[in-house]
């Protein structure tokens, strides 16, 4: 038996054995991958939704420490804290 002496032979065959395995798989698996494909899409934007959601409340949080902390500044600056002496 003789080797193939083209270097592009095996890329070629390659190609066409793939091609023939594609034609040959049924169509309930194209509908799994399909389905497969959806599925990882709609972990990725879960996860997307999860991550701006966790910022969000992050900024949150911080917006109401840092709001409750002038607000008791403030009020220290003006004496509304300090007890009257009479």
């Amino acid at each position: 038996m003789a080797l193939v002496r083209d270097p592009a032979f095996w890329r070629r065959f390659s190609v066409a054995v793939r091609l023939d395995e594609e034609v040959k798989t049924s169509p309930e698996d194209k509908n799994t991958i399909i389905w497969s494909n959806n599925w990882i899409r709609t972990q990725h934007r879960e996860k997307r939704k999860s991550i701006l959601w966790g910022c969000a409340l992050l900024l949150a949080a911080l917006v109401l420490i840092t709001v409750v902390v002038v607000i008791i500044w403030w009020f220290d600056r003006h004496h509304w804290l300090r007890k009257k002496h009479d």
